[in-house]
């Protein structure tokens, strides 16, 4: 049966990352949706993710980060825009797709070459993230229907599907990140959310959309 415990207890955290590290499942708060994710680096524990959301394999997880030094690590190449939006955006709303490098699992990449990065603001999830690494994750919710934006609209989705719920409360803004394609010139926006076309030319110049 799935814990649900709150952000504030001081144990959550390393209930949450023993569970991770364990090959396990984890609902957590981001600014956004609430979300569920497993280690980056468990091709096994991904999959399940896609088994509980009923959701189609050429749709890659997200890859939720804490620090930049990751997206270095993981893409194949990182341009002075994508280091702006970066610097201008994170931590936040916004999503940046970049070439994968080979140290990305394959569950995690889209068409054999891409892969999203996200670092959320939540104080919960960069801790978290701080102690177990890169966590491939997506909304907790069925594919198909409304954004979590409680932890309690996450459960009564996923049930005990997944190993732990982490409450922390109504999300911030209840609009998903914008996701921004930086593999192609101009940039695309491949979904607009939280963060507006306009905000990111004001950094970038031009984006398709």
């Amino acid at each position: 049966m799935a814990k649900i415990l709150s952000s504030k207890d001081p144990e959550t955290l390393k209930i949450a990352s023993d569970i991770l590290k364990n090959g396990g499942t984890v609902v957590f708060p981001t600014e956004t949706v609430y979300g569920v994710g497993v280690l980056l680096d468990d091709d096994n524990a991904i999959k399940h993710i896609y088994e509980i959301k009923g959701r189609n394999f050429d749709k890659p997880l997200l890859i939720h980060i804490s620090k930049m030094a990751h997206v270095f690590d993981l893409s194949r190449y990182v341009s002075d825009k994508v280091s702006d939006l970066m610097k201008t955006f994170w931590p936040g709303p916004l999503s940046i797709v970049l070439e994968a490098s080979c140290a990305v699992p394959r569950s995690a990449i889209s068409y054999g070459y891409t892969v999203g990065f996200r670092m959320p603001s939540s104080k919960f999830f960069r801790d978290l993230s701080a102690l177990v690494g890169p966590i491939a994750a997506t909304s907790a919710n069925l594919s198909g229907q409304k954004d979590p934006l409680t932890c309690t609209d996450a459960y009564n989705y996923l049930k005990d599907s997944v190993d732990l719920y982490v409450d922390d409360g109504p999300v911030e803004k209840g609009l998903p990140s914008t996701v921004i394609d930086m593999t192609v010139n101009p940039p695309k926006i491949l979904r607009i959310g939280a963060i507006s076309v306009e905000e990111i030319e004001k950094v970038i110049g031009n984006v398709n959309s």
